[in-house]
């Protein structure tokens, strides 16, 4: 998928560049790193580029590097200076003495659809968890998503787990239409249909009421519906009417276009533990941070707390070790003469963390990560 949206911007920005146009090679390029690049291809494989005890995926350490250098490369017109410098720092020699991209083609655009598809669903259940209050790091139980027909294709099964992990639910199902998580509405466009209709037009937009769900489908799909008012057979355009959504659930339910995601926003106690760790873990690492460790560094952990701490910690002793490359975790004791020692709060419940550097005769190179 990457590779494929790389030759997509190489393709932009060639383009761009020939036409004198710098503006649009720019915003191209930038759209790739920030939004393709860095806040999805980077952070949905973060595990692929280190995880304690493994070493970093080939493959996926090939991908980041041949992006970036094609980057440098692209950019070298209008930023000479920075892209020289990211392309010694990756190729050991100058940008402009390297070849100019060229777009392979190698594009896949049914697994680019299902990504964006996939990218609109992770949008739309952290905007769910936000209605709520509800943090990223607090697991939920399942989410419910619709997408226009076959938009997922044969990526279905893999695109969906990526999903579950991007918006932290323990299981994802796939709705064959929205039906269940929304109730369609149909809103008149009064400028469209006063074009049309003129003193008619009022009459026109109040029959809007009356069209069913599947004919408001139809209309997002670019069809045309018909109705009969006062006698006449009146045909609404796509662009005559705007689709609304309503919730019909307690569930916390996104839209945009035809793309809708559903949390279910009961946490039981088990989640509750769960989502606990994971803030703590998150405290944990910023402690690291403050004590200078480096991110290899294996440490002795100390918790002390509430019961609710304690239970939460020992239920995910294996999670909160493997996270924060601790080789000891002391449960409700301290650890003696630690480094460093915080008490943290975590919405309401308190707990004190201590951490010191596991003292071996050898630090096994592999690196915390931020949960």
């Amino acid at each position: 998928w990457l590779l494929g949206r790389l030759a997509a911007t190489v393709d932009t920005v060639t383009q761009s560049w020939l036409a004198y146009d710098v503006t649009t090679g720019m915003r191209a390029l930038m759209d790739f790193v920030v939004d393709d690049l860095s806040n999805w291809y980077v952070r949905v494989n973060r595990d692929r580029f280190w995880a304690p005890d493994t070493t970093a995926e080939p493959a996926a350490l090939a991908t980041l590097y041949e992006a970036l250098v094609t980057t440098s490369r692209l950019l070298a017109p209008a930023a000479p200076f920075v892209s020289d410098w990211l392309h010694r720092a990756l190729r050991g020699e100058s940008v402009h003495v390297a070849s100019f991209p060229v777009a392979d083609g190698g594009r896949d655009q049914a697994l680019e659809t299902a990504m964006a598809a996939i990218r609109q669903l992770v949008s739309l259940g952290r905007a769910g968890r936000e209605s709520a209050n509800l943090k990223v790091r607090q697991p939920l139980a399942r989410m419910e998503v619709a997408v226009p027909a076959g938009a997922l294709g044969e990526y279905e099964a893999e695109l969906l787990e990526l999903l579950r992990e991007q918006v932290n639910v323990k299981s994802v199902g796939l709705v064959a239409s929205d039906a269940d998580l929304v109730r369609l509405k149909g809103k008149p466009n009064f400028r469209a249909l006063g074009k049309r209709f003129g003193n008619k037009t009022p009459e026109v937009a109040k029959a809007v009421e009356r069209l069913l769900p599947e004919q408001l489908r139809r209309l997002e799909q670019g069809e045309e519906v018909s109705l009969e008012v006062n006698g006449v057979r009146i045909h609404y355009l796509a662009g005559d009417i705007v689709v609304e959504r309503e919730v019909v659930s307690d569930w916390l339910v996104e839209s945009s276009g035809q793309c809708v995601a559903a949390l279910d926003p009961v946490l039981s106690p088990e989640l509750r533990r769960e989502g606990l760790v994971r803030e703590l873990v998150h405290r944990i690492q910023r402690l690291r941070k403050e004590a200078g460790y480096e991110y290899t560094t294996r440490i002795v952990l100390s918790i002390m707390g509430s019961r609710e701490v304690l239970d939460a910690v020992r239920a995910h002793e294996a999670f909160i070790r493997g996270e924060t490359l601790a080789r000891e975790l002391r449960v409700d004791g301290p650890t003696e003469a630690p480094d460093l020692e915080r008490e943290v709060d975590i919405d309401g419940t308190r707990a004190v963390v201590g951490l010191m550097a596991y003292a071996t005769s050898t630090q096994e190179e592999a690196p915390a990560k931020d949960s």
